[in-house]
């Protein structure tokens, strides 16, 4: 079984080629928010994977708060439980605050997979030019095809780049970031760009976004901070504060 979160794309495409590759089932937390699922039932000798993406040197605090409310039945010392965590660069202290988050479960295996940036909220923070991201995107295919063989030989290993002063930034930056930038409300829409197609309100995993008729968009307090809906709107017309009006739009093709 592997439990997911995704918001532009890449830990989607990540946990769909483990899930074929493995033949796991897939769960995507935004579903289990929705519906209040969190427990559930392992097959003998089932596996456990989280796919997620790296937020500021740290798990997506949404993949966190899930992980803490789930109950998994079926779970023994011999489970086989891992993680695989997509990142535009290095992934700080991510594994051991995983760890963290499981509690009693233990981790068994941890990798970590370059995907093309789409975080674009702070200074000099932007999309990766084309090139890159084509380039990115060729190595992710070997790679993630190296860790699903790993994985399915139960492989116990940690395989992550934890980049320079990883203490640093997962455990100054990553919760200073958790408590003051994980928040909806600096979200815009420009009148004159939106056309009232929904789009966002569709591809918003947590399902924050409504739109009433003759309205412009509203965000409702439950924000991932995935940026799904920046970088998804057809004709650029949401944006948060001033920070990304510049700045390119990626999601996974």
């Amino acid at each position: 079984m592997i439990f997911y979160f995704s918001g532009t794309g890449n830990s989607r495409w990540v946990a769909n080629e483990l899930a074929h590759r493995l033949e796991e089932r897939l769960v995507h937390i935004s579903e289990a928010f929705a519906l209040g699922q969190y427990e559930y039932s392992l097959a003998e000798g089932e596996s456990v994977g989280f796919v997620f993406p790296t937020y500021s040197w740290g798990p997506a605090p949404v993949m966190v708060e899930f992980i803490k409310k789930m109950v998994l039945r079926g779970y023994d010392d011999d489970t086989f439980v891992y993680m695989v965590t997509t990142c535009g660069d290095d992934v700080g202290l991510s594994v051991e605050m995983w760890q963290e988050a499981l509690g009693d479960i233990k981790g068994c295996a941890a990798y970590s997979v370059q995907m093309p940036n789409n975080y674009i909220l702070f200074p000099g923070f932007d999309v990766d030019s084309k090139e890159l991201e084509e380039r990115k995107k060729q190595a992710a295919v070997k790679q993630v095809a190296t860790i699903a063989h790993h994985l399915k030989r139960k492989r116990h290993a940690v395989d992550v780049v934890e980049g320079s002063w990883a203490w640093v930034k997962s455990r100054i930056i990553y919760p200073w970031f958790s408590r003051h930038s994980m928040t909806d409300k600096k979200f815009v829409v420009d009148a004159d760009r939106c056309t009232h197609c929904g789009a966002c309100v569709k591809i918003c995993p947590m399902q924050n976004i409504s739109l009433k008729a003759g309205e412009l968009p509203k965000w409702n307090g439950t924000c991932a901070m995935c940026l799904a809906c920046i970088h998804r709107c057809p004709t650029r017309a949401i944006n948060y504060a001033h920070a990304t009006q510049k700045k390119g739009r990626y999601f996974f093709k």
